[in-house]
């Protein structure tokens, strides 16, 4: 029945207009274009655009924005809302959809590491009034948010056709042998000279120090700012090859949503093993090493870019895998599946991991 109902959906996230189209990837638009080619009606607001634009809500705490949120709110009078890293939306206006609506569907999704940027106390801090939160992150430690009538469930980063549109894998001729974009951070889009990122950062100097045989195209390193838009595609498809290196602590699952901007478009991708990612994706589709051995890391990187042809065909196997199993048309039927029966009722292309309290 969920599936055949075709709903007003209130989206409510960093829609980035400040960002001037350099961050069109984001999920949010991906899970727009889902709920979309789904069948639903979808009204976005951008909380954090919104609250820049009035003056006042630096002076009262975003009272305009929230307002402004429950008079969208009632105009629209939608069957669910969705929030994504909306921090700038008040309990009190959850609260208000529900006094509106009583039969309203509130759910969040969050694409960040459990146990980084204060997500887990974000998540608590609401979870009374949430329905249903969905996480890129698979560890049961994530269950830590809940009450008693909600749930947390897995999702795949998503992969998007209209967005990741490259097959880099078709490429004949290519500039460099491997890519990687350090970002510290979507906000300035710039490189943070205070800030050190040793986790990531000793794959490219290893690279870069030792093995200056193999040509790399990196940004965010060693003074050279980060990409991002067009420039960013640009630079990704110039080679076969790109490394998907994620922050620690390891949760499993988890990623940042680079593996479906560089899977998505047809590179080859290599992933820490120790992200547990084995279970979504198979050695024929990207190329696993133990970031316990650095050893084994720089053995499969030096073949690998010697051995072209091997890596085209993992990246596109890693691309079919990746637009088919992990597509916004599919992460956001199984979305509105646990938010109106409360589980999962299709099948899916990835492992479920639903918890309770």
């Amino acid at each position: 029945l969920v599936n055949c109902i075709k709903m007003k959906i209130l989206h409510i996230s960093n829609f980035v207009q400040k960002q001037k189209g350099r961050l069109q990837w984001n999920h949010c638009f991906k899970i727009n274009n889902g709920l979309i080619r789904n069948g639903h009606n979808v009204c976005s607001f951008s909380d954090r655009d919104m609250s820049r634009m009035n003056v006042l809500n630096k002076l009262n705490n975003n009272k305009n924005l929230n307002k402004s949120l429950i008079e969208t709110f009632k105009n629209f009078y939608p069957d669910l809302v969705v929030l994504g890293h909306a921090d700038k939306v008040y309990n009190e206006t959850l609260n208000e959809f529900r006094t509106i609506n009583k039969n309203i569907k509130i759910i969040e999704w969050n694409v960040d590491n459990y146990y980084l940027d204060n997500t887990e106390n974000k998540l608590k801090s609401r979870s009374h009034l949430i329905d249903a939160f969905f996480i890129s992150n698979a560890d049961q430690n994530i269950r830590s948010c809940l009450g008693d009538n909600n749930s947390i469930s897995y999702f795949p980063n998503i992969f998007d056709k209209s967005i990741e549109y490259m097959k880099i894998f078709e490429k004949q001729v290519y500039d460099y042998d491997v890519f990687y974009a350090l970002s510290f951070g979507v906000g300035t889009g710039k490189i943070r000279n205070y800030k050190s990122d040793y986790d990531r950062e000793i794959y490219l100097d290893l690279i870069s120090n030792e093995h200056s045989d193999i040509k790399t195209n990196f940004f965010g390193y060693k003074g050279v700012q980060p990409v991002w838009g067009y420039e960013f595609e640009n630079e990704l498809a110039k080679s076969p090859i790109s490394l998907n290196l994620s922050r620690k602590p390891y949760i499993k699952y988890y990623s940042s949503d680079r593996i479906s901007q560089y899977l998505g478009n047809g590179s080859c991708v290599f992933i820490d093993i120790n992200s547990q990612l084995d279970e979504l994706f198979n050695k024929e589709e990207v190329v696993f090493y133990d970031s316990n051995n650095l050893d084994d890391f720089v053995n499969k990187l030096k073949y690998y870019t010697k051995n072209i042809n091997e890596a085209k065909k993992i990246a596109m196997n890693g691309w079919r895998k990746g637009h088919n199993n992990f597509n916004d048309r599919a992460v956001t039927k199984y979305f509105l599946e646990v938010a109106f029966s409360g589980k999962p009722i299709s099948e899916y292309g990835w492992p479920i991991h639903q918890f309770f309290k």
